[in-house]
């Protein structure tokens, strides 16, 4: 289940959520658009793998931002919460 594009400053990302019953089998991102930006890039390529791997520690959007990445951590969260929410968790 993709959550709803989120615009984020740089750019608009979605985060997809797959599940099964109430556990969070995979988290990836749907949807990235961050303009080209190289920083941007810098910043999502760090931070993003490490979202997903605190959402499925955590098994919901309750997570950490990313230090340096508020943006980015705020866009994901905020499309995570929206996916979860479709999804029943």
């Amino acid at each position: 289940m993709t959550g709803e594009a989120v615009n984020y400053y740089f750019g608009v990302l979605s985060v997809s959520v797959t599940a099964t019953g109430r556990k969070i089998d995979k988290v990836t991102i749907g949807q990235l658009s961050d303009g080209g930006n190289y920083r941007s890039q810098q910043i999502d390529g760090m931070s993003i793998p490490i979202l997903e791997q605190e959402t499925m520690q955590a098994q919901n959007a309750q997570i950490q931002s990313v230090s340096g990445a508020s943006y980015t951590s705020a866009g994901f969260i905020m499309s995570l919460q929206s996916a979860l929410k479709k999804l029943g968790i």
